[in-house]
């Protein structure tokens, strides 16, 4: 009986030390298998699916310096970013699909795996202070965003595209044409007298022809005051950002 009590207790520890031996392994081949924290919890341009992840936020001096840097270059080759992507889907070159209206759902994290141009970068997003990234979506020649399916952005990234151009165009940070218009002083002058000058036609147009109906004569003593831009702006993203 003693003799089988110890056999029966020299198992037991064997057995422990196995069982033991085996969770170590087990744990360090998963500990192998995932990645780091830093690549679960955060959207690195390496990783190819991002559903799930969380993009970080970085402000507008990094982007300026990330798209200064080699990493960029190397990355896109000097060519606009939207040029390197391309939409997985079955025949792409005949039909193309819809833009999504989202990459990035309300808590920050990527509701697909393959996102738009500028939601994959964790660096790149739309602002006024950086024009650099918004002439890459302008048509050539001129001063206005290209198609959307063109672009391959979202819906939401082509909101805030045209916002923050419009946004550009007011603070000044990029330059465009404005086109000619015709005035008639004798609207804003009682004392003005002179007729108008020849109308300057341009490719052939004229404002009346674009635009029939009326416009508003404001008098002169009424002035532009007491406007708060920003707060228009801050509600103008708000709005852009309620496809979410």
């Amino acid at each position: 009986n003693i003799s089988l009590l110890r056999m029966l207790a020299t198992s037991r520890t064997i057995a422990r030390r196995l069982l033991s031996t085996s969770r170590v392994v087990c744990c360090e081949e998963k500990s192998k298998e995932l990645p780091s924290p830093e690549e679960v919890g955060w959207a690195f341009n390496h990783i190819e699916r991002k559903q799930g992840m969380y993009k970080p936020h970085h402000s507008i001096d990094e982007q300026i310096a990330y798209m200064q840097s080699r990493a960029y270059h190397d990355a896109y080759k000097g060519l606009p970013i939207y040029r390197w992507y391309k939409r997985n889907f079955k025949g792409q070159s005949i039909l193309q699909p819809p833009p999504r209206l989202f990459c990035i759902d309300k808590h920050g994290r990527f509701n697909v795996n393959n996102a738009c141009p500028v939601c994959r970068d964790e660096y790149l997003f739309f602002d006024y202070r950086n024009p650099s990234l918004l002439e890459q979506f302008l048509s050539t020649g001129t001063y206005q965003p290209i198609e959307i399916l063109k672009s391959g952005l979202c819906r939401e990234q082509y909101a805030q595209l045209q916002s923050q151009l419009l946004k550009a165009k007011e603070h000044g940070t990029i330059t465009f044409g404005v086109d000619f218009r015709n005035y008639d002083f004798r609207m804003y002058y009682p004392w003005w007298k002179a007729e108008p000058a020849e109308p300057v036609e341009r490719a052939g147009l004229q404002l009346e022809d674009i635009h029939r109906d009326p416009l508003v004569a404001f008098p002169s003593h009424k002035r532009d005051t007491g406007n708060d831009w920003d707060q228009w702006w801050l509600r103008h993203d708000k709005f852009a950002r309620k496809a979410k």
